[in-house]
């Protein structure tokens, strides 16, 4: 029989690609309606377009760790720092979340 194999980081993985997708895509928006400022120094000074094509490109790359043996990885400094980015993203997204129920209230 073979043994199946575990994938512990694999939603700690997909979790990171949405929460990126969502904070680029809100981020996009937020700044073509002028409701927000990229505080990211690296990305500040490009435009609402590249910043959006940059996060689909680092989601792309995110996925791409799917298809290799580190989804398999029991590490505990892996899950660590997975879920710490997680919750810095979800952090992010509760900001995009303000700004967008105060841009329109």
């Amino acid at each position: 029989m073979s043994k199946q194999l575990t994938t512990p980081l694999k939603k700690p993985i997909w979790t990171l690609i949405v929460l990126n997708l969502a904070d680029g895509f809100l981020t996009y928006w937020g700044l073509l309606a002028g409701a927000i400022e990229e505080a990211n120094p690296l990305l500040s000074g490009l435009p609402p377009f590249a910043i959006f094509i940059l996060k689909v490109l680092l989601s792309a790359c995110l996925a791409a760790f799917l298809f290799t043996p580190l989804v398999r990885l029991e590490s505990r400094i892996w899950r660590y720092f997975l879920l710490v980015t997680n919750f810095l993203y979800i952090s992010i997204l509760s900001l995009h979340i303000i700004w967008i129920v105060l841009l329109y209230l």
